[in-house]
């Protein structure tokens, strides 16, 4: 992880870590030898052993739990309840995206998006589709989406914009944006990403390059320069998220966010900051809300993290 210009780091940032109560859930966290720290009450909230890919937005949670038919899609809805979302088992686990259809309020569906894809593969015959969260229209393919010659993966959606990956043969793989009343998407880069997130202005993408593992974040408009707050990296970041005005993602065992994007047009205006605590031993990714990280899944299911994981 580049660290932020030193002329330009905020004094008030400071690296916290947290030594673990002993739990039920037997969450354990790995600490540097010397370090002394005020305890953390994190808890098991869903026991869901494996898995992977939390999503969160509106209230709503959804992740991949493994099950004896295939990997399913788990949700829990704002007000509790858990449920395996009703819809066929996937190969490989999916990796979900929550967001809204459009920006008006009424009528506005909350949907979850992600790629099916053929068999066992993740990244091989993969078309994007959503469910609804907030209603009864179930699943269905997003057929503006599709196309013969790619395969479509890592979906993102914000306000009824998609952000979304194209691999293949094809002269224009990459990342594609496409908006609810456009009769097709649009390529903003060339580059295969292995993730996406939206906020509906901007995408942050993840990737793997001869260099090592980077973020990126470009504006959907395809103007301006593209920002690199996470380069030459020795792990690939994961479990982006990209609300309003940050960029928050993991790297390793740590997590990391952004300053607000409003005003940076360039890569040195923008300044990252590790989080105040550790995360849970075995954090696969983590659910951000009001500019820290309150929930993740881990190995062992969906954690509460008390106190929540904070930036600066």
């Amino acid at each position: 992880m580049p660290m932020p210009d030193r002329r330009r780091r905020p004094t008030t940032v400071r690296t916290l870590v947290a030594l673990p109560l002993p739990l039920a859930v037997a969450l354990a966290v790995a600490l540097p030898a010397a370090v002394a720290a005020p305890a953390a009450a994190d808890t098991l909230e869903v026991p869901s052993l494996g898995a992977r890919n939390i999503a969160s937005a509106g209230g709503y949670l959804a992740w991949a739990a493994p099950s004896q038919s295939g990997w399913r899609l788990v949700a829990r809805l704002p007000g509790g309840a858990v449920r395996a979302l009703p819809i066929a088992a996937f190969g490989t686990a999916p990796d979900p995206s929550i967001g809204s259809d459009r920006f008006a309020i009424d009528g506005r569906r909350i949907v979850v998006v992600y790629s099916r894809c053929e068999g066992l593969s993740s990244i091989r015959g993969c078309d994007v589709y959503r469910f609804q969260l907030n209603g009864n229209d179930g699943e269905e393919r997003v057929a503006r989406l599709a196309s013969r010659g790619y395969s479509e993966t890592a979906p993102s959606i914000a306000s009824g914009r998609y952000t979304f990956v194209r691999r293949g043969a094809g002269r224009r793989p990459g990342v594609h944006y496409w908006r609810g009343d456009a009769s097709r998407p649009r390529r903003i880069s060339s580059t295969v990403a292995r993730e996406t997130a939206t906020n509906g202005t901007r995408v942050a993408y993840t990737y793997n390059s001869s260099r090592g593992g980077g973020l990126a974040i470009r504006r959907l408009s395809g103007e301006g320069r593209v920002l690199r707050p996470a380069a030459r990296q020795s792990t690939i970041p994961r479990s982006i998220v990209l609300d309003r005005y940050r960029a928050t993602w993991l790297a390793d065992m740590a997590a990391f966010q952004t300053n607000r994007l409003t005003n940076a047009r360039r890569t040195a205006d923008v300044i990252v900051r590790r989080g105040s605590r550790p995360l849970p031993a075995g954090t696969d990714s983590a659910g951000v809300s009001m500019n820290q990280i309150t929930r993740v899944v881990t190995r062992l299911g969906l954690v509460t993290l008390a106190p929540p994981l904070r930036f600066g």
